[in-house]
């Protein structure tokens, strides 16, 4: 059983609680106690507001809150820029070419197939990062989808086999 702490001490450690300008653990440090000490002190002294976490959970709650808001942004932002990318793969496209007379600027239907290829490159990118931050958003339900389908999927190659036709 760890020896008693003298009043003096115990009054320090009271007067540091009640004006609140420290946590537990710098109180604890302070006074070369451990933390639990300086816990059951305030404990057995009643003091009802000791080391109130309500203020940081609310603040937790607030930064999480704040987090959802900024991917649902992000998610909206990204979605439109997948948009702009599909749009700008199939419009007019106009560039610089070396023509008999020098350089000029000729307009096509479509885009190269190449730009076409990479605005869906970057199309698919957007849709995907969305996407995950969905899921990240979400109820867990696209995970438990995967779940289930692969579940569905193990169940039928035991049932059937590894061959398409369930030869086996």
């Amino acid at each position: 059983m760890p020896r008693p702490i003298d009043a003096a001490l115990r009054a320090r450690i009271i007067a540091d609680i009640k004006a609140g300008k420290m946590n537990r653990n710098e109180i604890a440090r302070t006074h070369g106690v451990s933390g639990s000490t300086v816990t059951k002190i305030a404990k057995d002294e009643r003091i009802a507001f000791a080391f109130d976490r309500s203020k940081t959970q609310n603040a937790t709650r607030a930064r999480q809150f704040d987090a959802a808001a900024a991917r649902a942004r992000m998610i909206e932002d990204l979605y439109a820029d997948a948009q702009r990318f599909r749009g700008r793969a199939w419009s007019q496209y106009t560039q610089v070419v070396s023509g008999p007379l020098g350089a000029e600027f000729v307009t096509t239907r479509l885009p190269p197939l190449r730009d076409q290829q990479a605005a869906y490159t970057s199309l698919a990118i957007c849709m995907d990062k969305a996407g995950r931050l969905e899921d990240r958003n979400g109820d867990g339900r696209i995970d438990a989808a995967r779940s289930l389908l692969g579940a569905l999927f193990d169940g039928l190659k035991a049932e059937h086999g590894d061959r398409p036709d369930g030869s086996g």
